[in-house]
């Protein structure tokens, strides 16, 4: 049996979650604070990648960690004062927080993590142990 990252984020019905989000942005001024990334996660015969959406986020506003076979991923943006002279009308580019968390299975090199960021999309790549990696058995005769 193969080995899967297990997502960690709280699974919840649509309705249920629009429900929420109409009585959250009724009530809460600051609504902007939430945002919502998307996360892909893929493998390959070398170990797992991972693609989270980070727009408008710098490298030195996300936090990549693995501790104890949790990877988690973070990030926070914090909005600057407008410039003078102007009157915002509509200021939807304000802080954003995001978190994802993976339980990694066994197989991966936690030490040898790593993350880039490009374009707005952060990639994490997980190399598996050389153990846990795909390898050829030569099949011999038998005497």
């Amino acid at each position: 049996m193969l080995p899967t990252i297990i997502h960690r984020a709280p699974a919840r019905r649509r309705a249920e979650f629009d429900f929420d989000r109409l009585f959250h942005n009724l009530f809460d001024v600051d609504s902007s604070s939430r945002f919502q990334t998307a996360a892909d996660l893929y493998e390959t015969e070398e170990g797992y990648g991972l693609e989270v959406e980070a727009p408008g986020f710098a490298e030195d506003e996300i936090e990549v960690t693995v501790d104890r076979g949790v990877l988690t991923i973070s990030g926070a943006r914090t909005s600057e004062e407008g410039e003078k002279g102007r009157t915002y009308h509509v200021r939807e580019r304000r802080n954003a927080r995001f978190t994802h968390s993976f339980a990694l299975p066994a197989s991966i090199r936690g030490e040898d993590v790593v993350a880039r960021l490009d374009a707005g999309v952060l990639t994490v790549e997980l190399p598996k142990t050389p153990e846990a990696k795909p390898h050829r058995i030569a099949v011999g005769r038998t005497k």
